[in-house]
C-alpha cells in the first residue's frame, strides 16, 4: 500500500468536493485530468469504463469517486475517497444552509445561485462530452450510438434504458 498515492486521493477528493458545483457529474472533467492526464493512474478509456460501472450499479452518482479510489489504491482507496469526497461538503452545506435561507431575499445571493444554474449545465455538458470522447474513441459506430442516444433522449419521452439496451446488443454482436 502506498500511503503517498492514499494522501493524494484523500488530499484531492477532500478539495473536490468543497469546490465542486453541480454535483459529482459535474466534476468529471477534473476527476478526468487529475486520473488519467496528471497522475497517470489509468487511460481515457479506462476511466470511460469505471464511470460506466459506476453507474450501472444502483446507488448515487457519487459512486464513481469510490470505484476510482479502489482502481488506485484497492478497498482502502475507495473508502477513503469516498469519505474525502462527502464530509467537506456535507459540513459545508450544513452549516452554510442555514445562512444561505437567511439570506434568501438578498441581491447577491439571487445573483449567485443564479449564476450557479448555467455554470452547472455547462460542467454537465463538458463531462458527457468528455466521457463520450474517451468512450468512442475513433469508433465511427460508436460515436453513432452516442448521437443516436442523445437526440433519442431529447426527442422523446421513452426511458434511457432502452438506449443501454441497443447498445448492449450492438456490443455484443461486436459492432461497437
Amino acid at each position: 500500500m502506498n500511503w503517498q498515492t492514499l494522501i493524494d486521493l484523500v488530499s484531492y477528493f477532500a478539495l473536490l468536493s468543497l469546490i465542486s458545483f453541480g454535483g459529482v457529474s459535474a466534476s468529471l472533467p477534473d476527476m478526468h485530468r487529475y486520473f488519467v492526464d496528471r497522475q497517470h493512474w489509468m487511460s481515457s478509456e479506462e476511466f470511460a469504463r469505471l464511470f460506466g460501472i459506476a453507474n450501472a450499479a444502483p446507488g448515487p452518482n457519487m459512486m464513481v469517486v469510490g470505484v476510482l479510489g479502489y482502481q488506485v489504491a484497492g478497498p482502502i482507496g475507495a473508502v477513503a475517497s469516498f469519505v474525502a469526497m462527502a464530509i467537506p461538503s456535507s459540513l459545508f452545506a450544513y452549516y452554510v444552509g442555514g445562512a444561505w435561507h437567511r439570506w434568501r431575499d438578498r441581491p447577491w445571493r439571487i445573483a449567485v445561485q443564479s449564476g450557479l444554474v448555467p455554470l452547472t449545465v455547462g460542467l454537465l455538458l463538458a463531462s458527457g462530452y468528455l466521457l463520450t470522447q474517451a468512450a468512442d474513441g475513433s469508433s465511427w459506430a460508436a460515436w453513432g450510438v452516442s448521437i443516436g442516444t442523445i437526440v433519442f433522449c431529447l426527442a422523446t419521452r421513452a426511458h434511457p434504458l432502452w438506449c443501454l439496451a441497443v447498445g448492449a446488443v450492438l456490443g455484443g454482436f461486436g459492432l461497437l
